[in-house]
């Protein structure tokens, strides 16, 4: 379960168990393994795949066919179609204001 979030805020995901904060949008398609958490208001499309302790938060849009795994915390205003994510890897996209 995603510790801070009481247990009517998120749902188990169909493909893998993984938690899913209701305010996250999953497809269907997706997996999001035991161990792993989606939650913010990360979107994730087509077949990601999110496992091991990975999380995925924000405001974080995933599609095509990225892998998050081991360690890996995607957050922020990431966006991604394809690639891997492993390990410890922590990506955080955000807009810098330059004055």
């Amino acid at each position: 379960m995603i510790s801070n979030l009481k247990a009517e805020e998120q749902h188990q995901h169909p493909l893998g168990h993984g938690w899913v904060a209701n305010t996250a949008k999953v497809e269907d398609t997706c997996y999001v393994g035991p161990h792993a958490l989606v939650y913010g208001h990360a979107e994730l499309t087509d077949e990601v795949c999110v496992v091991d302790s990975a999380q995925v938060s924000g405001h974080a849009k995933l599609s095509g066919d990225v892998i998050v795994s081991g360690n890996a915390w995607v957050a922020g205003t990431t966006k991604a179609s394809t690639g891997r994510i492993w390990k410890n890897e922590r990506i955080v996209e955000k807009q810098e204001r330059i004055r």
